[in-house]
């Protein structure tokens, strides 16, 4: 016996169909960047500063003090490559927190034979609405960020970030 019956277009498939067309359209409007663009392509918002950013290397030895200098180019990041330039180099004795458990105090001790290192430096950088990025890759206060030059390296946190026009 053969079926004359059509497959036939009900309220379900109507429905399936308005809900994947929002699904869509949500992860369309997800994907999109925000802000629209200017005429060369930045977006808007977006304005160069220049980036102010103290990295402390703690607990290093004395003769590491004396290898930054004013004038140093450094690359920050080992895959970012942020270009700066060293603007001051503060050194001062390391200290760390020494607990007397049998009194109940903490007290902060010089460690000896240890400093640290305060190199601040300056970069061209992009302040967006969430972010300030030194040559397309972000930096913040707490990163944990390598710096290079000829002649010196370490790692260190950033400790300072002031950006000005």
């Amino acid at each position: 016996m053969k079926s004359n019956s059509k497959p036939r277009f009900n309220c379900i498939d109507f429905i399936i169909i308005l809900i994947v067309a929002a699904v869509v359209a949500v992860g369309i409007y997800m994907i999109m960047p925000k802000g629209g663009s200017s005429s060369d392509g930045a977006a808007v918002g977006n304005r160069n500063v220049k980036a102010t950013i103290e990295i402390e290397f703690m607990k290093k030895d004395e003769f590491l003090t004396e290898l930054p200098k004013v004038g140093d180019n450094v690359t920050i990041g080992v895959k970012e490559k942020m270009p700066a330039v060293v603007t001051k180099v503060e050194s001062r004795p390391a200290e760390e927190i020494s607990y007397d458990l049998s009194v109940g105090t903490a007290s902060w001790q010089t460690i000896p034979n240890k400093y640290d290192i305060y190199v601040t430096m300056e970069a061209d950088a992009v302040e967006t609405e969430s972010q300030i990025n030194i040559n397309g890759s972000p930096i913040r206060i707490g990163d944990n960020d390598a710096v290079r030059s000829k002649g010196w390296a370490g790692h260190g946190f950033v400790t300072k970030l002031d950006i000005s026009e």
